[in-house]
């Protein structure tokens, strides 16, 4: 049986990211959610009235961390400095679009409808200190000036989410995915 012991908003958005990410959204209960925490339902129901408001402020603060962690880039690194930084931010947030991408209904409740707006106008700011980045790139001679910004990000978050099925460790992941998006595959001579 759960005990009635306290848990604080780490260890509930830590537990509930784990969840989400293993059962989806269809998958993830209060109740698989208790027995992570090994609390009692009625410790999470005092907090929050069902799985929709809990999973939208934990998305939440999820994009809050990551648009932090963005934006704490010093705009005055150079380049290939600045480019390197991010892509262990974006290696460090790359479940992010696993977890918004969980579609959450929000059944016409005005605080869901209103977390979920706040949510996608989040999404949206997470981009603005990346798109400063690419145009860096540009304007130092690094990026090609007709390459789409919005495509180039694109491929950068998707080429960081790719699933590891080769076994290397994180961190061989990381050089060989930086090494891909900053040189591509052709061989220089």
């Amino acid at each position: 049986m759960a005990r009635g012991r306290k848990f604080d908003t780490i260890d509930l958005f830590r537990s509930t990211k784990k969840l989400i990410i293993q059962t989806g959204y269809e998958g993830f209960t209060i109740g698989q959610l208790a027995k992570e925490l090994n609390v009692t339902r009625a410790a999470i129901y005092k907090y929050y009235q069902n799985k929709d408001e809990l999973l939208l402020d934990f998305m939440l603060d999820e994009i809050t961390n990551t648009l932090t962690s963005f934006s704490s880039i010093p705009k005055e690194l150079p380049f290939l400095e600045k480019v390197d930084l991010l892509l262990e931010k974006i290696f460090m947030y790359k479940d992010l679009h696993l977890i918004l991408g969980v579609g959450i209904p929000t059944k016409n409740i005005p605080l869901l409808e209103a977390k979920k707006e706040k949510l996608s106008h989040m999404h949206h700011e997470l981009y603005k200190p990346l798109i400063h980045i690419v145009q860096q790139g540009k304007e130092e001679g690094f990026i090609e000036m007709d390459m789409p910004n919005e495509m180039l990000l694109g491929f950068i978050f998707q080429s960081i989410s790719i699933p590891n099925h080769s076994g290397m460790d994180a961190e061989q992941v990381l050089i060989y995915t930086k090494k891909l998006i900053l040189d591509g595959i052709i061989k220089r001579k």
